[in-house]
C-alpha cells in the first residue's frame, strides 16, 4: 500500500469514528501529494458539512467535480449542499446522476421522491415511492409521503389509507399520521379511532411534538361529534404543548416590520425595464383564501403556478445579513435589481417546460416584501386576502404548520401578528395606491362570478370559462387548502369560529376587534 493509499485510508477510518479534525489532517496529506486526488478532496468537503461550514464543503466539491463529476462521494455532497440550501431542481439533477449510477439504491430513489414532491413532480415523488414499496425499502415515511401525494391530488380516500398504515408501522410518530388524516379536512374519524387518539394522549413515552399532533388531531375528531368543548380543550393543549418548542420571536417580528414602515422605495426603478412575463403574488395571513384564489387563477392558460415559493424570503434575509434589510432594499442599484430578478424568474421558470405570460408566487408571508416585490417587479400582480379574524384566528389556532408561522400557536401571538400584518398593508397601499388588490374571503365565496372577473380585470387577464369551474381542475395542490378548493366555493367556512365563542370569550372578543379594524382598513 503507497503512502497516499495509508494516509486516505486513516482518514476515511477517522471520519467514520467522527474524528473529524484528524481525518482533515490525514486527507490534506494525501491533496498535498496529489492535487488531483478526488476522494481526498471529496472527503475534506464532507467533513466540512459535518462541520456545518457549508460553504467551505461546496468549494470542495465543486473542485473534486472539475476532476471527475461522476464520482459517487462529489455528487452526494454536491446533492447534500442543494438539499442544504433547498434548491431543489439542483438536488434532482444529481439524484437522476446517482441512479444512474446505483440504481438499486434505495435511499437514493426516496430522497428523488422527497425532491420531486417540493418541485411539483408528483407523479416522479409517487413512482420513486412505489419503488421503493417493490423493493421492501423498510422506511414507514415512503407511507406517509404517498398519503401526502394522493392528498395533494384530491384522493382523500386512498391517502387516508396510506396514513393509517403508517400509524400501523411507525406507532411512535403515531401523532403525525392521525394530524395527517385531520389535515385532510373531509376526513371522518371512527369512534374506534377517535378512542386510540385518546388512549394515546395517556401514553408518557409520546414525544412533545407527537403529543400535540394527537391533540390537534382530537380537536378535529371532537368537532365532528359536535363535543366543542373537548375540541377546545384539546386546540388548547396543543398550542401549549407547541409554544414550550416554537416560541414566537414577538419581540424580533415587531423590529422587521418597524423597520420596514421606514421603507422609501429606490429611485432607480424608474429607470428599470419591465420583465417579460408578469408574477402575481398572492398574499395575506395563511388560512384566508390564497389557495382558492391561486387555484382559480391557475385554471387561465396564461398563468403558470408554482408554489410558495420561499425566494423573496432569501433575498431579504441576504440583505438582512449584508447591512439591514430595510436600508439595502432602499438602495438596491439597477444593477443589483436587474440580477435578483432574473435570479427570481430563472427560479420561477424551473417550475415550466414553457414560459408562462404570468406566474403564480402564493406565499402568504410575502406581505412583508412588498417593497421588494415592487422593486423588482413593478408591474407585478398583488393579491392580498382578507379573511374575517376570528375565522381566520381559529383556523390557523387549530392548524399545525411543519414550518414556520410561530405565532399561530397563541392567541397574544396571533393578535399581535395580525396587527402587525394590518400597519404594513396600510404602509405598502400608501406606497403602492391602486396597485394591490384586497379581496374579502367572505365576498368570494358569496359572490363567487363577480369577485373571479375583478381578479381576471385586476390581473388584465381575458375571461376563461375554465377560472369559474376552477374545482373542476385536475392540478396538484400542496396545502392544506387541497380539498377545499376541489369543490364549487362554500359559504359554510363563514362564522366557523364563532362555535369556540362560550369557551374562549375573551379571545374571541379580540379578534373580533381586529375583524372591525380589517374591514374599514381594507373595504371601507
Amino acid at each position: 500500500m503507497s503512502i497516499i493509499e495509508q494516509y486516505l485510508s486513516q482518514a476515511q477510518s477517522l471520519f467514520q469514528s467522527n474524528n473529524f479534525s484528524s481525518a482533515k489532517m490525514y486527507a490534506r496529506k494525501v491533496v498535498k501529494r496529489n492535487n488531483q486526488h478526488v476522494e481526498a478532496i471529496a472527503l475534506i468537503g464532507h467533513i466540512h458539512i459535518q462541520q456545518k461550514q457549508y460553504s467551505e464543503a461546496e468549494e470542495y466539491f465543486n473542485n473534486a467535480a472539475t476532476i471527475n463529476p461522476n464520482t459517487l462521494s462529489v455528487l452526494t455532497g454536491l446533492l447534500a449542499i442543494a438539499e442544504v440550501k433547498q434548491d431543489f431542481f439542483l438536488a434532482n439533477s444529481y439524484l437522476e446522476q446517482l441512479i444512474t449510477l446505483q440504481p438499486l439504491v434505495a435511499e437514493h430513489r426516496y430522497k428523488m421522491g422527497l425532491v420531486a414532491s417540493k418541485i411539483g413532480n408528483i407523479a416522479l415523488a409517487e413512482q420513486s415511492f412505489e419503488w421503493c414499496i417493490e423493493n421492501n425499502f423498510l422506511e414507514p415515511a415512503v407511507q406517509l409521503n404517498l398519503g401526502h401525494i394522493y392528498k395533494a391530488r384530491g384522493n382523500t380516500s386512498v391517502a387516508a389509507g396510506y396514513y393509517q398504515d403508517y400509524i400501523q408501522l411507525c406507532p411512535e410518530q403515531a401523532g403525525v399520521g392521525f394530524w395527517s388524516l385531520a389535515d385532510l379536512k373531509k376526513y371522518k374519524f371512527s369512534s374506534k379511532e377517535l378512542k386510540e387518539m385518546q388512549n394515546i394522549a395517556s401514553e408518557e413515552s409520546l414525544s412533545k411534538k407527537n403529543l400535540a399532533l394527537v391533540y390537534f388531531a382530537l380537536c378535529k375528531a371532537y368537532e365532528q361529534t359536535q363535543q366543542i368543548d373537548k375540541a377546545s380543550a384539546s386546540m388548547i393543549l396543543a398550542n401549549q404543548i407547541v409554544t414550550q418548542y416554537r416560541p414566537f420571536k414577538q419581540a424580533l417580528f415587531a423590529k422587521i416590520v418597524m423597520s420596514l414602515l421606514g421603507h422609501a422605495p429606490s429611485p432607480n426603478i424608474k429607470n428599470l425595464p419591465l420583465a417579460d412575463q408578469t408574477p402575481i403574488f398572492i398574499v395575506g395571513m395563511p388560512r384566508s383564501g390564497t389557495t382558492l384564489v391561486e387555484q382559480v387563477l391557475a385554471c387561465h392558460t396564461e398563468v403558470g403556478a408554482t408554489d410558495e415559493l420561499p425566494f423573496m424570503e432569501r433575498y431579504a434575509l441576504k440583505m438582512d445579513m449584508t447591512g439591514g434589510y430595510q436600508a439595502q432594499l432602499s438602495q438596491l442599484s439597477t444593477g443589483a435589481i436587474m440580477l435578483l430578478r432574473q435570479e427570481y424568474l430563472t427560479e420561477v421558470n424551473h417550475y415550466f417546460t414553457s414560459k408562462p405570460t404570468y406566474v403564480i408566487d402564493k406565499n402568504p408571508n410575502n406581505f412583508l416584501h412588498i417593497g421588494l416585490i415592487k422593486t423588482l417587479f413593478p408591474n407585478a400582480k398583488v393579491i392580498n386576502l382578507v379573511r374575517n379574524a376570528v375565522d381566520n384566528g381559529l383556523s390557523v389556532f387549530k392548524q399545525y404548520f411543519s414550518l414556520g408561522h410561530d405565532y399561530s400557536y397563541s392567541f397574544a401571538g396571533i393578535n399581535s401578528y395580525w396587527q402587525h400584518y394590518l400597519d404594513l398593508m396600510a404602509h405598502w397601499e400608501r406606497l403602492y395606491p391602486n396597485e394591490i388588490l384586497h379581496v374579502c374571503f367572505e365576498q368570494l365565496v358569496q359572490e363567487p362570478e363577480s369577485q373571479i372577473q375583478r381578479l381576471l380585470d385586476y390581473c388584465e387577464l381575458p375571461t376563461q370559462e375554465q377560472c369559474f369551474t376552477f374545482y373542476e381542475s385536475n392540478r396538484v395542490v400542496l396545502t392544506p387548502s387541497s380539498s377545499q378548493v376541489r369543490q364549487p366555493m362554500n359559504p359554510k367556512a363563514i362564522g366557523q369560529g364563532n362555535i369556540y365563542k362560550p369557551f374562549i370569550k375573551q379571545e374571541i372578543e379580540k379578534l373580533d376587534t381586529i375583524a372591525t379594524q380589517a374591514t374599514q382598513q381594507f373595504f371601507d
